[in-house]
């Protein structure tokens, strides 16, 4: 495409990126979808560049020139937004005759042409790609086409390098449901994992040794004359691309990187919850079930990182000698195998079948609201608002009676309720006055910081229990030191609890103020 006007014209490419487990690619390429499809042989050698202090990552683009045989193509991306499963990028190219950028052609274009003269003499190769690719165009029903390309090959930055084998599908044309479905079907042939990382960003971690950290949510933009179905559409896909987003980071064991996983998990459940009774009741309970499986797993992890990265360090402080340190070591083996069970997981068939599942179900969703559910998903989710919020705060103000008195279990249900509200109430925000919400917010999240370091500590003396076995008993002295410790801490922070809950029930409810109905 050549986008050397000066229109604000923004071409984006939209693709799903798999990783390619072994013997996956003489699977795929022997199935009924590949086979009858002609296939095209590129050898790909593709030059990344930028300024020695990168101002071309600081910006989130990557330029690149890409030799195939006699011909040059210079390529500027955005990185993804973040907002689905697919990775949605603004993408401009252009055919030159050379192997360095023609950074004049990016002044060409208006929203590049300061960048350009930014960058103009100043760029300088930093990694290659290097990439036998096998290209096939399908035809997918409609005017729905989507290009497979199967990538195998070599990253190298200096003398590092890393091997490249995945599977890239670009919807060329057409609906984007049915290139999820083309990713289920292609899953249930051959072992495949979802990956955001693109080539680029693994090429700079080579140059450079760093990494895209962690993933913080990004909260869905709703109009106020969005249908419920298009609302759901956005929570939904927000979450995944949410979840998907950390995939990278949690793979290479980063502790937030699995807390935010575990996060996009519960969001995604929130959602389903808060539109649960106008949803296909067995659909939303199949998916519900699935995404509880893998909270588990990812909740296992991330108990694991509070205790051996924060609470273990914050008692050896309080308790120097009371060989915290042997019971850390026994904790940190722990932690590793939670990590391996997250990495198994994120890498198997079910994980990435969940996730295309939802795609597909929200994409039908999108071009027909029945197929989620009743009828009341075609009405403005202005008019369904109240009614799921209030639902949800009920569930919250119920469990909350008697909070003083309640068990550690009720205690517990009271906190999976409010964590789903504080959710909730972030989902559907752009719906209503900005003050209100965020007074409203500010008091759920006062009280679900309390249940959280209520949690932890009920956490923290299961774990260190755990520790304490037949073959290491001098652990069970640390142990109980540290079970004392954190019941003291827990005592203090329940002690806030009254109150908190207090200012929650006397702060409106924001979606049945006056200033909700004038708005």
């Amino acid at each position: 495409m050549d986008s050397a006007d000066k229109k604000s014209s923004d071409p984006r490419e939209v693709e799903l990126k798999l990783q390619l487990a072994p013997g996956s690619r003489a699977v795929l390429e022997a199935s009924s979808v590949f086979a009858t499809a002609e296939a095209r042989q590129l050898h790909l050698v593709t030059t990344y560049f930028d300024t020695p202090n990168g101002l071309l990552e600081k910006a989130g683009l990557t330029l690149r020139v890409r030799r195939s045989g006699d011909s040059r193509i210079q390529t500027v991306k955005s990185r993804a937004n973040g907002r689905g499963v697919a990775m949605n990028r603004s993408e401009r190219e252009w055919q030159i005759g050379q192997d360095a950028p023609d950074v004049e052609r990016l002044a060409e274009t208006r929203e590049l042409a300061k960048l350009a003269k930014q960058i103009k003499g100043r760029l300088k190769p930093v990694f290659i790609t290097d990439i036998r690719r096998t290209v096939r165009l399908l035809h997918l029903g409609g005017k729905s086409v989507v290009e497979a390309a199967i990538d195998v090959g070599k990253i190298r930055a200096g003398a590092a390098s890393e091997a490249v084998s995945e599977l890239e599908l670009e919807l060329k044309g057409g609906d984007l449901g049915l290139m999820y479905r083309l990713a289920v079907q292609l899953q249930s042939l051959a072992p495949l994992w979802i990956s955001t990382e693109s080539k680029a960003a693994r090429g700079w971690h080579l140059r450079t040794g760093q990494t895209e950290g962690a993933q913080e949510a990004q909260w869905p933009k709703l109009g106020r004359r969005a249908q419920a179905a298009d609302g759901f559409h956005k929570i939904i896909g927000g979450t995944l691309g949410h979840l998907i987003a950390n995939i990278g980071p949690a793979l290479r064991g980063d502790p937030e990187g699995v807390h935010q996983m575990r996060i996009a998990l519960r969001g995604c459940r929130a959602a389903l919850r808060l539109f649960s009774p106008h949803l296909n009741t067995k659909a939303a309970r199949r998916f519900d079930e699935a995404l509880k499986r893998f909270g588990r797993i990812f909740g296992a992890a991330r108990d694991w990182d509070v205790f051996c990265l924060h609470t273990l360090p914050a008692a050896m402080e309080d308790l120097p000698g009371e060989r915290l340190r042997d019971l850390n070591q026994v904790a940190e083996m722990e932690r590793k195998a939670a990590h391996a069970v997250v990495v198994e997981a994120v890498c198997g068939q079910h994980f990435t079948a969940l996730i295309l599942g939802l795609a597909v179900w929200i994409e039908a969703g999108a071009v027909r609201p029945c197929t989620l559910g009743d009828d009341r998903m075609v009405k403005r989710l202005t008019t369904l608002a109240p009614s799921l919020l209030d639902r949800a705060a009920h569930k919250v103000t119920k469990r909350a009676r008697h909070a003083g008195r309640l068990s550690v279990v009720k205690l517990h249900r009271l906190r999976k309720a409010l964590d789903s509200l504080c959710d909730d109430v972030k989902y559907l925000a752009g719906l209503f006055p900005l003050r209100e919400v965020s007074a409203y917010r500010g008091r759920c999240e006062e009280v679900q910081e309390i249940l959280g370091r209520a949690n932890d500590a009920v956490v923290t003396k299961q774990l260190a229990l755990k520790l304490v076995t037949d073959s290491r008993p001098d652990l069970a002295r640390p142990a109980g030191a540290l079970v004392l410790w954190s019941r003291r801490r827990r005592q203090r922070t329940m002690q806030g609890l009254k109150g908190a809950l207090k200012h929650f029930r006397a702060t409106p409810a924001f979606w049945t103020s006056k200033a909700s109905k004038s708005a």
